[in-house]
Formats: structure tokens, C-alpha cells, sequence
């Protein structure tokens, strides 16, 4: 099989990570990856931030967890309430999208998520594509955060690619539905 058709086929979202971090050109070649993502007229309308701070990853954490746990929703208040919980599953790279809200940002963004993954894989480092932080950010605590970000003006982080070496063996890949249809 040709070898980008496997990378594609293969890569899957990795919720378990050593502590060890990326190397430096494993970062560059993975941040390169999401700047070569096919975007809306060209408008590359995204910000990546690259957290490697440990703490930093750990508050914004935190506070997701909060946000869960007053959502009353059984399942995600248990998952919150577990002492080792990481919206991130505890890699030690994490890059931030953000989109600067026009139109197309979003899918701009969830390009160049996807493009980081695939090169994850690619390197053979494990990645998971994290949305769910974003609540972190709709109350105070969450909000002190973004100043950590350095953001331009109108930005706001939408995803996230949790980044790092695989811990443990993957689980079995999980079958996909096939919902197509041909209109000929």
C-alpha cells in the first residue's frame, strides 16, 4: 500500500503518553505539516501556540474538569472527578489552534489539526485531536488563561493536537461505519 495511504489509514487518537518530551525537529516538521493545510482562499486564518509547560497544561485542565463537573451529566462529571484526569491525557506537547472567527477559520483549523496528526503518525508519535479544553475558557479562571496564549487580537483557541510518545500499546483501531452515497 502506498505509504501515505497507510499513515492515513493506520493513525489513531492516543489517549496514554510518556513523559517524554518531542524532539525540537519532530515539532518543527509536525507545526510545518499544519502550515501546509489546505485553506479558504488562502486566508490561513489560525494562530498555533506550542505548551509545553507542564503546569500551564495542568490548570487549563483544571479547569475543564470545573466546567464538567457543574454540567450534572453523570458520565462527564465522573470522568472529571477522577484524580489523574487530563483533557489532554497527559502529553507533554499540546498545540493550541486558534481561529480568528471569520467564516472559514474553523475548518481552516480542523485542517490543520488533522494534516498535525497525520504527520504525528507519520513520525511515529502519538496524537490525540482535543476540542473539549474550549469550555476551560468560558469561565473567569479560564479566561485569566488566554493571557498566557499571547493571541492576536480576535483569536481564540477552537482545538488542540496533544502531542507525544505513545505509552502502552494502542487498543484494537475501531471500526468505521461506511455512510456514502453515489449520486451517478
Amino acid at each position: 500500500m502506498n505509504e501515505t495511504i497507510n499513515t492515513l489509514m493506520t493513525r489513531q487518537s492516543v489517549r496514554s503518553f510518556k513523559d517524554t518530551q518531542i524532539e525540537e525537529g519532530d515539532l518543527k516538521t509536525i507545526l510545518e505539516a499544519g502550515l501546509k493545510a489546505s485553506t479558504a482562499m488562502n486566508r490561513q486564518s489560525w494562530h498555533f501556540t506550542v505548551v509545553q509547560n507542564r503546569d500551564l497544561l495542568d490548570t487549563i485542565s483544571q479547569a475543564v474538569a470545573q466546567v464538567m463537573r457543574n454540567t450534572e451529566v453523570p458520565s462527564l462529571v465522573e470522568r472529571a472527578s477522577q484524580k489523574s484526569f487530563s483533557c489532554f491525557h497527559h502529553a507533554p506537547t499540546v498545540i493550541f489552534l486558534s481561529s480568528d472567527k471569520t467564516i472559514y477559520s474553523l475548518a481552516d483549523c480542523a485542517n490543520a489539526a488533522q494534516n498535525m496528526c497525520v504527520a504525528a503518525t507519520a513520525l511515529s508519535l502519538g496524537s490525540c485531536y482535543v476540542a473539549s479544553f474550549a469550555q476551560a475558557f468560558s469561565i473567569a479562571e479560564g479566561k485569566k488563561l488566554l493571557g498566557s496564549f499571547n493571541l492576536p487580537e480576535g483569536y481564540e483557541p477552537v482545538f488542540s493536537v496533544a502531542l507525544g510518545y505513545t505509552e502502552g500499546s494502542l487498543p484494537p483501531a475501531k471500526t468505521r461505519e461506511w455512510k456514502v452515497s453515489y449520486i451517478r
